[in-house]
């Protein structure tokens, strides 16, 4: 694995992982502040070649104990937007677009090759480029956000960050089950994008799109890979 991520362990008390850098998006369902610190503390921690910085959309009151450091994080505060070093979630999620849009240029330029290739040919390269990861702590927090162009900022990211080695993780207390709807009736614009990327029919449900982990009160957690119906069952 290029990047990875504990998700669990097996029965056995083995460590489950999951290749950041093959994951388009990574849900984390029914996440408390037990499961969202792991998660971010293996980000935070993570060690592969030209490591770039990483994005977040957090509560000022929580990154502490996240452990961030804030000189190597571009992040926004949603309750404390003065404390980040960006003061509007919608310039963070232009940046992040501005970037996706960039990197597209540079690899079209290099013959269009995708961006495993170009990252393996990172040492040759004038204009090198990592993997980077997009962390929403608490993702209903954007659905209901205004103006509404700002969930159609994030479906693009979702959409076609992956593809030029930006990823998302994002977490809810919740289920995603009725995320994708929520954010096409907030923006219907957001249909176009879907059936852009992935033709027609678009997909119906936000965990066709990518993986998703749902932890439950004892400690079990269930992992189902984008499109399928299965669950792996670990424990954290």
């Amino acid at each position: 694995m290029l990047i990875p991520l504990i998700i669990g362990k097996n029965s056995s008390g083995e460590n489950q992982m999951i290749d950041l850098a093959q994951s388009t998006l990574l849900m984390i369902s029914y996440c408390e502040e037990v499961q969202l610190k792991s998660i971010v503390t293996q980000l935070t921690n993570l060690d592969y070649p030209f490591k770039q910085s990483d994005y977040y959309i957090a509560s000022s009151r929580k990154c502490e104990y996240w452990n961030i450091d804030l000189q190597q994080a571009i992040h926004y505060y949603k309750d404390d937007p003065n404390k980040g070093n960006i003061n509007k979630k919608s310039k963070l999620l232009k940046l992040i677009n501005d970037e996706i849009s960039r990197r597209e240029k540079i690899l079209k330029k290099n013959k269009g090759i995708d961006f495993k290739r170009y990252f393996s040919l990172n040492t040759w390269k004038e204009e090198k480029l990592s993997y980077q990861f997009f962390v929403i702590d608490d993702i209903w927090d954007i659905v209901i956000s205004k103006p509404k162009t700002i969930g159609l900022s994030l479906m693009r990211i979702i959409l076609y960050g992956s593809d030029v080695g930006i990823h998302t993780i994002f977490t809810s207390k919740l289920s995603y089950i009725n995320l994708l709807e929520q954010l096409i009736n907030i923006n219907p614009s957001i249909t176009k994008e879907l059936q852009k990327k992935y033709g027609v029919p678009e997909p119906k449900r936000i965990n066709s799109i990518g993986n998703e982990l749902l932890f439950t009160a004892d400690n079990v957690v269930f992992h189902k890979k984008a499109g399928s119906m299965e669950m792996v069952r670990m424990y954290f």
